[in-house]
């Protein structure tokens, strides 16, 4: 029924298929569909600590279930300017680890929401600086007969 070489092309077909998804997956975990790259679960929490190395990047995240060790060896310089002590990371994980290699980052709380300071705010004008655009500004406007007579009731549009 089945020939050699059939059962010989399904078995090495079956074991690069094997290889491949397992080779693969690291790789192209953030492009795979969520169905094949594995359920993800997002684990949010401040970072209590931060350490560089020369080539590694080490943070500790307090999540509800407990303290997160995050060991980044990609994108060393991004993360560490992007995200500083007390920022809060949410984080997608395949389940609660102590140790992460390289989790994915999704999002970056910085602690308080960004705002101007206000010394680089221009000054408030004072009344006498109104007062004075106020005059200009009559002088500024049209006179009686260049303006639609509103007594007409005709509109500007008509």
């Amino acid at each position: 029924m089945f020939t050699r070489r059939t059962v010989v092309t399904f078995l090495v077909g079956l074991v690069v298929g094997v290889v491949l998804v397992a080779v693969a997956r690291p790789f192209l975990g953030a492009r795979l569909p969520e169905a094949m790259s594995g359920k993800r679960e997002s684990v949010t929490g401040p970072v209590a600590a931060k350490q560089r190395q020369q080539d590694r990047l080490l943070l500790t995240i307090v999540t509800p279930g407990g303290a997160i060790l995050g060991t980044f060896t990609k994108r060393v310089a991004e993360i560490d300017l992007l995200v500083q002590t007390e920022d809060t990371l949410t984080l997608a994980i395949a389940g609660y680890q102590p140790f992460l290699q390289d989790p994915q980052i999704t999002r970056v709380a910085k602690p308080h929401a960004y705002s101007l300071p206000t010394d680089s705010m221009p000054p408030e004008p004072s009344r006498d600086t109104l007062r004075q655009e106020g005059s200009q500004q009559e002088e500024d406007t049209l006179q009686a007969a260049d303006s639609v007579d509103a007594r007409r009731g005709t509109r500007w549009y008509d």
